[in-house]
């Protein structure tokens, strides 16, 4: 379905940092009075960069009209500020079950059942389409959130580039527990499932957009720097950030997820 819509050219994701005063090394977050640290500050400008890019199963246009569409739903419902500069696009750019989809995601996600899945389903959406929604729903609200925290403006979205989604559907995904298809647990999966996940057994939080292996690299690539690389979950004593132990991220954490009513 995605595949049919029409491109428009969007954003001035390089106008507005260059009016900001960005110069050749200044952060993605120079803007902020709090001190972003550079690897996070990197990862979450190279993030939105992605947005723009041809996805799996997304142009780089639809992918961008995704991310804009977070973000209307996200101001209809007063949970982010509109921000200064714009950022145009054309809303009839996405079917309307995949607007209904982003908006369900981007506002009330303790309230998406497996009924809301269904319904995208059987409104014309694929699996493989209805994952790559989810996974860039879910970093926009991270990200977006993140500035909210640190008392910036959302950052633009960038201009789409060009090209045809891959199209790239793993042969190793079946269908598991989960609602949508899934790459196994190393050795079962192989070879794509050892270089997205490790050796081992891994949940399906970790597994759960393997569908897309693109879109699970990126949501994997925000988990290991803004909560803790996983192949250290399990040590204890590891402490990711500067000034709060490993106890007490795990408090944070836990306490935010309690507010959100995070299913895991």
């Amino acid at each position: 379905m995605l595949m049919s819509i029409e491109v428009v050219k969007i954003s001035a994701f390089d106008e507005y940092f260059r009016r900001c005063g960005r110069g050749i090394k200044m952060g993605f977050y120079s803007d902020s009075n709090y001190k972003v640290r550079k690897d996070l500050d990197k990862i979450h400008e190279n993030q939105f960069k992605n947005l723009g890019e041809p996805g799996s199963w997304g142009s780089g246009a639809q992918r961008i009209a995704i991310a804009s569409q977070v973000r209307e739903a996200c101001y209809e419902k007063g949970i982010q500020e509109r921000p200064g500069h714009s950022s145009e696009h054309d809303d009839t750019i996405l079917p309307n079950v995949a607007k209904s989809l982003i908006n369900k995601l981007s506002t009330s996600p303790k309230d998406f059942l497996e009924d809301s899945y269904k319904e995208a389903i059987d409104g014309g959406l694929t699996n493989e389409e209805y994952v790559e929604i989810v996974g860039i729903v879910s970093r926009v609200t991270d990200m977006d959130i993140f500035a909210r925290g640190i008392g910036v403006e959302l950052r633009p979205l960038p201009e789409p580039k060009e090209g045809l989604p891959a199209r790239d559907r793993p042969l190793e995904a079946k269908q598991e527990l989960a609602w949508v298809p899934t790459i196994p647990s190393h050795p079962e999966g192989g070879k794509i499932a050892e270089d997205l996940f490790g050796t081992g057994h891994k949940a399906y939080i970790m597994r759960a957009l393997s569908l897309v292996p693109n879109e699970n690299r990126m949501h994997m690539e925000l988990e290991n720097i803004q909560y803790l690389p996983v192949k250290n979950i399990l040590i204890a004593d590891y402490q990711h950030h500067d000034g709060l132990s490993r106890a007490q991220s795990e408090v944070v954490a836990g306490r935010i997820s309690a507010f959100n009513e995070c299913f895991f």
